[in-house]
């Protein structure tokens, strides 16, 4: 009787794992046979990846720079300070009351019309992240950010060209410099100016600190054809060569600097330098703020002056 048994249950697995075959058959020969029905993805097919807009601000903030970009998944990267706690009442204005954090800031270089503001700005908000070059310079206002750095215990990256920082769907390459500048004591930090090459789907914008002609040799070609320029060292002569111009073929120019500044910025032969490729300018003296905004496509640019 026991025999009879085990023989049934042989012949019982046997008979299952000939159905299963069966049917393991039958299902791979009708996928075949049917395998036009099956999605294919073509190498055209393309789906949707930008939602939302992208603001991008270059505030007022006198004589320097401050910049923030916003991406549409609410990720925030503050460029620069200003060389005061103006920037406060920007990001006041912009950010929502309740809101005290900031994910990361970016200094493009030391200099106090870059830097001063960021003090105030680590002393207000919680800060997520800190890019510098690490470029040092000889000034109180220096020493004060990197304690306020210090204190605020965020982690700091010293970012290269070929480095990015991504904002949800935003992209930011840096493009310059292409060295680690870090503790170093240059001959003059605005030619350390890191520079931002700011992507969402067809939008494309340059923020280029106050780098100099000899920079924009560099960092122009890798930059290649752009939407927008944040022309460099506040429309200063040291910057915006026709060259470099010829090169990144901005639809807009944006000149960050102060009313009736000691500087003369911008100097005519920039203004001029923009006009004959006409290029659409916009500038904080007379202007004020100005916003860049993008759901992907062509940017629109406008002056958005802010209450503060």
């Amino acid at each position: 009787m026991a025999s009879l048994q085990t023989l049934l249950k042989k012949r019982a697995k046997h008979a299952a794992f000939l159905i299963f075959a069966c049917a393991i058959a039958w299902t791979l020969s009708a996928i075949e046979a049917n395998r036009s029905i099956l999605p294919v993805l073509s190498s055209s097919q393309t789906f949707p990846t930008f939602s939302g807009e992208l603001k991008v601000w270059i505030f007022d903030i006198g004589q320097g720079d401050s910049i923030l970009i916003q991406a549409p998944t609410g990720e925030e990267l503050l460029v620069d300070g200003g060389p005061d706690a103006a920037v406060l009442g920007k990001l006041g204005a912009v950010l929502p009351p309740t809101d005290r954090t900031i994910d990361s800031l970016l200094l493009t270089h030391p200099h106090a019309d870059h830097s001063i503001g960021l003090i105030h700005v680590l002393d207000r908000y919680q800060v997520g992240t800190v890019y510098e070059t690490g470029a040092m310079v000889k000034s109180d206002a220096y020493r004060s950010l990197e304690a306020a750095i210090m204190t605020e215990t965020s982690p700091r990256i010293v970012p290269i060209t070929g480095d990015h920082i991504a904002l949800g769907a935003v992209d930011i390459t840096i493009i310059f410099p292409s060295t680690n500048l870090d503790n170093t004591l240059p001959k003059d930090p605005n030619d350390t100016s890191i520079t931002l090459l700011v992507k969402y789907g067809e939008t494309t914008i340059l923020l280029t600190g106050d780098a100099g002609i000899a920079e924009e040799k560099l960092f122009g070609p890798l930059a290649g054809d752009i939407d927008i320029l944040k022309a460099g060292h506040h429309g200063s002569r040291t910057s915006s060569s026709a060259a470099f111009l010829d090169v990144v073929k901005p639809e807009f120019a944006i000149i960050s600097c102060g009313v009736d500044n000691d500087y003369g910025h911008p100097h005519p032969e920039i203004v001029e330098r923009f006009k004959v490729r006409g290029t659409k300018m916009f500038r904080t003296d007379l202007d004020h703020d100005v916003l860049i905004r993008s759901t992907g496509g062509e940017p629109t640019v406008e002056a958005h002056p802010l209450p503060f």
